[in-house]
């Protein structure tokens, strides 16, 4: 007679975990920890969600396919740019809440998506230019901003890696 006291903690702890879903979200990166700010930035697919230049100005030229935001992923040491005009990547580390990204990449083909060509100069130029990274956002809306030396601040919004971009 003692097993169903003991079963029915398990029922219940199995309808529990089943009520859960299953791609939640991981949690929003603390960036106080920088020894797992490399694994946090693998962890979500990073679209562009705001952009401005030095004055707070936003950089609307940045944003004229909706359907194809601007897009940072993280993976194996490497950064890659989606959704400009060439594929863009390259190996990166982070020193002192600053992406340096090393030997940068981009393949040369010819564009004549003005957005897709502005994208890419942008994101080049931020990229280059050894930007301040912070990851902040609340429940399960992390936030990467970076800001370039010219004082360009780039933010992307995180989507898990487990949901299409």
């Amino acid at each position: 007679m003692k097993i169903f006291p003991l079963l029915s903690l398990v029922l219940v702890a199995c309808a529990m975990l089943s009520a859960s879903p299953a791609h939640a979200a991981p949690p929003v990166p603390d960036s106080s920890h920088a020894s797992t700010l490399p694994e946090m930035l693998t962890r979500y697919h990073w679209q562009l969600h705001d952009a401005v230049d030095n004055s707070g100005k936003r950089l609307d030229a940045l944003f004229g396919l909706p359907d194809r935001p601007l897009q940072l992923d993280f993976a194996d040491g490497r950064v890659r740019v989606r959704n400009a005009c060439n594929g863009i990547g390259g190996s990166y580390l982070i020193v002192e809440d600053h992406l340096q990204v090393a030997q940068m990449m981009h393949t040369m083909m010819a564009c004549h998506d003005q957005t897709l060509m502005q994208r890419e100069s942008t994101i080049t130029a931020v990229l280059r230019s050894t930007p301040t990274l912070i990851l902040s956002g609340k429940g399960n809306m992390p936030l990467l901003t970076l800001t370039a030396d010219d004082g360009q601040t780039l933010t992307f919004a995180g989507s898990p890696v487990t949901q299409t971009p």
